[in-house]
């Protein structure tokens, strides 16, 4: 194998384990963040939908984009009236759950009761996460052998191999 024709090898195989690398890393993140907001979370109330927010992010080549979420209200089991936003975030705020006025199921932190989550975008949050799992996965599978192959290629590994072929 040519010097040349492994570094051809090489450069695809190393950006496929960065980005296996990097869906990885989001996956642990996001499920750390997962576990401990879902172990903080514990009880449950009836909230209402009061209001809508919205935020400017920007995320995706300098673009700027709006995010909306709700505004809930809800009574704790000691008696607390909390007025919270949720941390999720909609691309309309036709999406938010709980049509204004009406009420939604809600789970909170007790320690501090305007943490809360909505069980449908605790249950959203975690079905995105395996596939993040598999795509990290799967870049590493694919850049694994390509990146031996170049090293063994340039280290002349594959030399002996050839000599005894021709």
């Amino acid at each position: 194998m040519e010097e040349a024709m492994s570094w051809l090898y090489l450069i695809p195989g190393l950006i496929c384990l960065i980005i296996g690398a990097g869906f990885l890393l989001l996956f642990r993140y996001s499920n750390t963040k997962e576990n401990e907001l879902g172990h903080r979370v514990k009880a449950k109330a009836w909230a209402k939908l009061t209001d809508t927010g919205s935020r400017i992010e920007d995320r995706y080549n300098n673009r700027t984009y709006t995010v909306y979420f709700g505004i809930y209200e809800y009574d704790t089991d000691d008696g607390q009236h909390i007025s919270s936003a949720s941390a999720f975030g909609y691309t309309s705020p036709d999406l938010i759950p709980g049509a204004k006025g009406n009420m939604v199921n809600i789970l909170y932190n007790p320690d501090k009761p305007s943490e809360f989550v909505l069980p449908e975008e605790q249950e959203h949050t975690a079905s995105i996460l395996p596939t993040i799992r598999k795509a990290g996965i799967t870049f590493i599978v694919i850049g694994v052998p390509l990146t031996v192959l170049a090293v063994a290629g340039i280290l002349g590994l594959f030399d002996p191999i050839l000599k005894s072929l021709l």
